[in-house]
């Protein structure tokens, strides 16, 4: 992008920085406001809970699952470099699954004033997954069911499948459950 835009290389920026294409400079940028909104959104939280009162660390152990979850999301990647190289697409719409289901939850349990739902039950095939696969490489006597290949591909799409199963049931739940307490027939024949 640089070079594009009529910058000239100096000695302090390395090359590899320097003839970054716009794309990669549009992820840095767009992984910059994330990183910056969840900050100030977390101080903001921590100011207010301050204010009233209230403890703050409460509000904070609600990053605990998504940290759980990129924790693993990222380990089991590190772990399977076939999966991160030849069958990224299956195990991002995997993870896209995985988020929107936790999203969800989340937005329910506000709604309908009842606990935070600090557990996600497609996040533990991927624990056993890295389980799997960490295990044999730090010498555990584990055999590592999964293997290497066609059965971590085999997992994968399996995951998926389990993800939009459980999600699919997710969604079908709650449009159910508010037609039956709107009394609309939205599903229904």
């Amino acid at each position: 992008m640089m070079p594009t835009m009529g910058v000239p290389q100096i000695a302090l920026i390395p090359d590899h920085i320097y003839n970054l294409p716009f794309t990669s400079w549009y992820l840095i940028y767009g992984g910059f406001l994330l990183l910056f909104s969840t900050v100030m959104s977390i101080m903001n939280v921590i100011d207010v809970r301050r204010k009233r009162g209230q403890s703050t660390l409460q509000p904070l152990l609600g990053l605990l699952p998504v940290a759980a979850a990129w924790t693993l999301i990222i380990s089991y990647l590190h772990l399977n470099p076939i999966i991160l190289n030849h069958h990224l697409v299956p195990f991002s719409l995997f993870v896209g699954v995985i988020n929107a289901y936790s999203v969800g939850r989340m937005i329910i349990a506000h709604l309908v004033k009842t606990e935070f739902p600090y557990q996600n039950v497609l996040l533990f095939p991927l624990l056993f997954a890295v389980f799997d696969s960490a295990a044999p490489k730090m010498g555990w006597p584990w055999p590592g069911y999964l293997g290497d290949s066609t059965n971590q591909v085999a997992f994968v799409f399996g995951c998926l499948g389990l993800g939009l199963g459980v999600y699919g049931s997710f969604v079908y739940d709650v449009i159910t459950t508010i037609c039956d307490y709107l009394d609309i027939l939205v599903l229904d024949n």
